[in-house]
């Protein structure tokens, strides 16, 4: 008895042991060999930032795994690892510790740095149902080993486009990834490159009929769209977005009942977008953005419509926005911006209460404006670009107090601002430039508008006296009130209120800016402003504050009271690359130039007195304006050699004289130089032929030129729209070469000793809308019996003071179509250059 006892004795440690190792299983505890791989595993890692790691927490004194981030354990085996956003970089070597846990159903490996390629040895762990790999730094070839994982039912290989280190899946090709993956419901491959076409990897696809998730953006896909993906009737989300599948949406994807999510934006889509995909009960989110080629309209929408985000933008859809809209109870975002929407905007938008994201600028909407003061949620709204009328009732906007951003620019409101937006207490940007508003400016109030950091109300008809409270909203940095009728005297040091001012526009007012700043010790600093428009303000001075200014980028002081020479600092500014000087009284370069900025890309020096030689060619110019002064020189004279981005050079109406230097052709980005109203005298320089492919606009007009016009210089790529030689001393013939000029809009060869006959080769340039040959030598008839062309765009035609005879055809008469029309049409008017 007492030998059982002590035998009982010796055994009941063993037994209790055992009894607590079964405990310890049940409880979640891992098994001593599943904690000796894990520990292996992180010991065989290397980390960016090993301190920031969650995994350095696991320790080999601590037997509950339960405690170790990122693992799960059950019945003593590793189900799940998720060790994503841990800084981890470098490979898994294929003897690591990873693939011996051979329980594992999850892995999560996402968000990490590991620069290597995906391991081959992955396929071991044959019990895998989820793998994330997504944005984990692994590059190059996706292994086929992955397609042995049979039993995935998630596969996440996805990364971002702009990712250094992409996957690619060339060999095997998607067909051998997804052959065995007959389990697979959610399938992730955005960012990888697959580059095949529509029916290769739709055929692929089609098999996996199980399949919820499809999410393929950014694969460079081609097209077309295979009318297998059908097969996926289970289908819950799919994203092909920023592929090339030049496709039409098929009309097949409208039987996809369960489908919750279609993205399909910028996918180079055409044809008409099939209705009925909008009428999907399940449907809660539709992109197909950015594709300007695919045609639509909106239906009318049902009561059972679940649709939370619709994004059209930048597409063809065209119509009117219906009624039924308001069916869409939790529509949160709609973007119809730059599409061809018409009609009003419907008042019943009223209804939809959580709307967050409203956007339909740049359309054809017409209209008022409905109240969207039931949408407590509203960050966002955007309409500018249509046109949109009527008054902005202040009740519209109560309540509001979640908004944003407001922008009504570009359309013809009327009457006054509304008082309640002046009060919205998170609005950061109000935007209502050119409206037809009108009356004063209410007083804003700091507390009521504390973020306040856009305002512009440029091109109204706002006046008053800007009130000075705008200079007390402390987060502002754009303010735009140019081009309305305000009045009264602003004294510029006002804006040191504001340390956050990058723009300021006070431009073509009636209003009288004081540089003259009070002397005040305690006053802050100037703001580092980068715009400063301050066009047609009666200043007497350039403010002195800009002189140490490095951060103007924009300066605009145009239409200005200015006297005296321009100071040699402004050139040295190191930021600016935009100067308008214009319309003043400038009379000279205060000294030579030097250290001169290299950033001016545009100056305009043009109406002013300026005298003597041009000294100042800012190298990396595009545009340059000195016409309109008493110049009479410039320095050094082969100034085309010293502008290699030039694009306009305007010169005219200044005192230069002698040739016109050939250096001007070696300006190859010219597209406009205007020369006129000069003296220049000699012969046009035959080296402009080498522009003709490049010059839009050639204006010489007013000079001496003398002898022919070369017939070289129209060469076969001419460009030009606009040719002026008028008033010179040119004589021989109309040169032949000018039906090159196919664009040609303007000729204007009058006032010159020009001998010929009516220029009936001209008709075939069907673009001429302004022909005049006045005061030359042309003689003979005006007919054009064997003309192949037409002329039916011309609309003034000047052939008075020759020596023409006889009858003008009534044929040709009635060629000259636009005639019969008042004006030249708003096409005229665009510029030379852009046209």
């Amino acid at each position: 008895m007492r030998a059982y006892i002590i035998f009982w004795l010796f055994l009941m440690p063993f037994s209790l042991i055992n009894s607590s190792s079964n405990n310890f299983v049940a409880n979640g505890y891992c098994l001593g060999h599943q904690r000796s791989l894990l520990l292996h595993l992180k010991n065989n890692l290397i980390f960016n930032h090993e301190k920031s790691s969650k995994l350095v927490h696991w320790n080999k004194s601590d037997d509950d795994c339960r405690q170790w981030h990122g693992v799960t354990c059950k019945d003593g085996h590793v189900p799940a690892l998720d060790l994503s956003h841990e800084s981890i970089t470098g490979g898994l070597n294929h003897s690591s510790a990873l693939f011996n846990l051979q329980s594992l159903q999850s892995l999560n490996l996402a968000f990490n740095d590991f620069r290597s390629m995906i391991p081959h040895e992955l396929h071991k762990l044959q019990n895998l149902r989820h793998l994330n790999l997504s944005n984990a730094g692994f590059e190059g070839q996706i292994p086929k080993e992955i397609s042995h994982l049979k039993r995935l039912v998630t596969l996440d290989l996805s990364s971002l486009v702009t990712s250094d280190h992409n996957l690619k899946l060339e060999n095997p090709n998607i067909a051998m990834l997804v052959q065995n993956l007959t389990d697979i419901t959610e399938l992730y491959l955005d960012g990888v490159a697959i580059s095949s076409s529509g029916e290769e990897w739709g055929f692929a696809l089609s098999s996996l009929e199980g399949l919820h998730i499809l999410s393929m953006s950014s694969c460079n896909l081609s097209g077309p769209i295979d009318s297998s993906l059908a097969k996926l009737q289970s289908l819950s989300v799919l994203n092909l977005s920023h592929n090339k599948l030049s496709s039409i949406v098929p009309n097949s994807f409208a039987n996809f009942c369960k489908l919750t999510t279609l993205k399909l934006s910028s996918c180079g889509l055409n044809g008409f977008f099939p209705k009925d995909i909008f009428q999907i009960h399940a449907l809660k989110v539709l992109d197909i953005s950015d594709n300007q080629n695919i045609n639509g309209s909106l239906p009318d929408f049902s009561p059972l419509a679940s649709l939370h985000y619709l994004n059209l933008a930048n597409t063809n859809f065209s119509g009117p926005l219906p009624n039924t809209i308001s069916n869409l109870k939790k529509l949160s975002t709609i973007d119809l911006s730059y599409s061809h929407f018409n009609g009003t905007i419907p008042s019943s938008m009223s209804d939809l209460t959580q709307l967050f994201y409203i956007d339909f600028s740049s359309n054809n909407l017409t209209g008022p404006l409905p109240s969207f003061n039931m949408s407590k949620n509203l960050t966002y709204l955007s309409l500018f670009l249509n046109h949109l009328s009527g008054d902005l009732p202040s009740s519209h906007f109560e309540g509001l107090i979640n908004l944003v951003s407001i922008d009504l620019g570009i359309n013809s409101f009327n009457g006054s601002l509304p008082s309640s937006l002046l009060k919205l207490p998170y609005l950061r940007e109000l935007k209502l430039p050119y409206n037809e508003l009108s009356g004063f400016l209410g007083e804003f109030d700091s507390a009521s508008s504390p973020v306040l950091e856009m305002l512009d109300l440029s091109n109204n008809n706002l006046h008053g006296h800007i009130p000075m409270s705008v200079f007390n909203l402390r987060t502002l940095r754009f303010i735009q009130l140019s081009s309305n009728k305000f009045n009264g005297t602003i004294q510029l040091d006002v804006i040191r209120r504001l340390s956050n001012l990058t723009l300021l526009g006070l431009s073509h007012n009636n209003l009288s800016v004081d540089i003259n700043f009070r002397d005040d010790r305690d006053l802050s600093p100037f703001p580092k402003v980068r715009i400063l428009k301050l066009a047609s303000c009666k200043l007497r001075g350039i403010p002195n504050f800009l002189r140490n200014h490095s951060t103007i980028v924009v300066l605009d002081l145009s239409g200005n009271e200015i006297e005296g020479p321009i100071p040699n600092w402004i050139w040295q500014l190191e930021s600016l690359d935009n100067l308008n000087l214009s319309k003043n009284s400038f009379t000279n370069f205060e000294e030579s130039i030097s250290n001169m900025s290299y950033n001016l890309f545009l100056v305009d020096l043009s109406y002013n007195k300026l005298q003597g030689p041009i000294s100042f060619i800012p190298k990396y110019a595009t545009y340059l304006d000195y016409s309109n002064n008493m110049l009479s020189s410039i320095i050094p004279p082969d100034i085309g050699n010293y502008l290699p981005f030039i694009h306009i050079l305007y010169l005219s109406n200044n005192s230069f004289k002698g040739e016109i230097h050939e250096s001007f052709c070696n300006a190859s980005t010219l597209q406009s130089l205007d020369l006129s109203y000069n003296n220049f005298d000699g012969i046009i320089p035959k080296c402009f032929a080498a522009l003709s492919s490049s010059l839009r606009m050639l204006n010489f007009g007013r000079n001496k030129l003398r002898g022919h016009i070369p017939n070289t210089i129209f060469s076969n790529s001419c460009s030009l729209r606009y040719l002026d030689l008028n008033d010179n001393l040119l004589d021989g013939t109309i040169p032949k070469s000018l039906v090159n000029c196919m664009k040609l809009q303007v000729l204007n060869l009058g006032n010159n000793a020009l001998v010929d006959k009516f220029p009936c080769f001209l008709s075939n340039i069907s673009t001429l809308r302004i022909m005049i040959f006045r005061s030359n030598k042309l003689h003979g008839s005006i007919g054009c019996p064997h003309s192949n062309g037409d002329w039916n765009m011309l609309h003034i035609v000047d052939l008075a003071s020759n020596n023409l005879n006889g009858t003008i055809p009534g044929a040709l008469l009635n060629s000259w179509k636009a005639m019969k029309h008042d004006e030249l049409g708003l096409e005229f008017s665009s510029t030379f250059i852009e046209n």
